[in-house]
């Protein structure tokens, strides 16, 4: 009977830290894309303010 214990034991361990390690690599992944993303937004953002002049102009 402790043999068992100790393997479910083990078993429980081990997979909570598996779906820690892949908890933490999706998070990781995702805040890199996310800071990507916003990296190019902002350089939209910064080219489309350097030609206001294009994007003011009424459409003929």
């Amino acid at each position: 009977m402790y043999l068992w214990m100790s393997i479910w034991t083990a078993l429980l361990l081990t997979s909570g830290l598996a779906f820690l390690v892949v908890l933490v690599y999706v998070v990781s992944g995702v805040k890199a894309e996310l800071k990507a993303t916003l990296n190019d937004l902002r350089a939209d953002v910064n080219e489309s303010q350097a030609h206001e002049e294009i994007l003011d102009r009424p459409i003929e």
